[in-house]
């Protein structure tokens, strides 16, 4: 079966339409989400993959920001150009974030290669981290003690809640160790009971791992690494990335998100969640 992540992402942009029409009646301006973008140098106009990395930056926030605008949620995009320093980037995010205007700050991956971007993400402040991803809003997240989860762990929430999946006892296999995907997954699946195997490019036997997992995540961005030789007959597959072959393993899982319009659209409408989470946490 698959997963409608598009139908799932409209009724979460509908409730929070709702949380903002309530929020509008005592606040004369909504909250503002502000987002980071750097360009990503194209070294030659013949290599496509430059190409692709900044027009999909630039595609992603602007679903982004036609979604916060459903909802009633102020979007700003903040653009760099592809050779500003780390220094300089870090103080226009920092600048950024102590604006009061802004309620919450992103910054968009990737960025280019010689940007420190771990150091980037920490000039956002915890209280206006919707993607949980500076190192004080990980350690909150890892020790259970954040208001939010990240963007990616709350849409594989939403959709276990939705289609009735609980992980607990489940064996997973989670492809990818990232920042955005594999790294929040994996400890959430694991704090939710799951037996949980990380799968990177030095694992040697990928295929006997997630041959025998009941839930597999991916989030690898390699096109069709995960064929239907490797996953067991009714196991549930959430792909972030294209990861899956999806013609041939939707045939063999009982549950699959696309893509497009799987997980994509719940993260986006998770950000704008994490957001109204943490403004309203403000107005206490």
């Amino acid at each position: 079966m698959i997963i409608d992540g598009k139908k799932i992402a409209e009724e979460m942009l509908a409730e929070l339409a709702e949380e903002m029409k309530v929020l509008r009646q005592t606040k004369d301006k909504p909250p503002r989400l502000a987002a980071v973008m750097v360009a990503v140098p194209i070294r030659n106009e013949a290599d496509a993959g430059w190409h692709q990395i900044s027009n999909g930056v630039k595609k992603f926030l602007e679903l982004k920001k036609k979604a916060a605008e459903k909802v009633g949620i102020d979007f700003r995009i903040y653009e760099f150009p592809a050779n500003i320093t780390t220094q300089k980037l870090h103080k226009e995010v920092a600048d950024i974030a102590k604006a009061g205007v802004n309620h919450g700050v992103l910054v968009e991956l990737p960025l280019p290669l010689h940007i420190n971007t771990q150091y980037i993400i920490n000039a956002v402040p915890q209280e206006k981290d919707v993607d949980v991803l500076s190192e004080k809003s990980q350690g909150a997240f890892l020790a259970d003690r954040s208001l939010i989860l990240p963007p990616a762990v709350e849409a594989v929430k939403i959709i276990f809640e939705k289609y009735d999946i609980n992980p607990k006892g489940k064996n997973c296999a989670v492809f990818g160790y990232g920042l955005l995907v594999g790294k929040p997954i994996g400890h959430w699946l694991a704090s939710q009971g799951a037996t949980v195997s990380i799968i990177n490019e030095f694992t040697s036997n990928p295929a006997e791992l997630s041959c025998h997992a009941d839930i597999i995540v991916a989030g690898t961005g390699q096109e069709d690494l995960i064929t239907k030789d490797m996953i067991k007959e009714g196991s549930v597959i959430i792909d972030f990335a294209k990861d899956v072959d999806f013609d041939e393993v939707s045939k063999k899982a009982s549950w699959i998100t696309p893509v497009p319009g799987g997980v994509g659209p719940i993260v986006i409408a998770a950000v704008l969640k994490n957001l109204l989470t943490l403004y309203k946490k403000t107005l206490n």
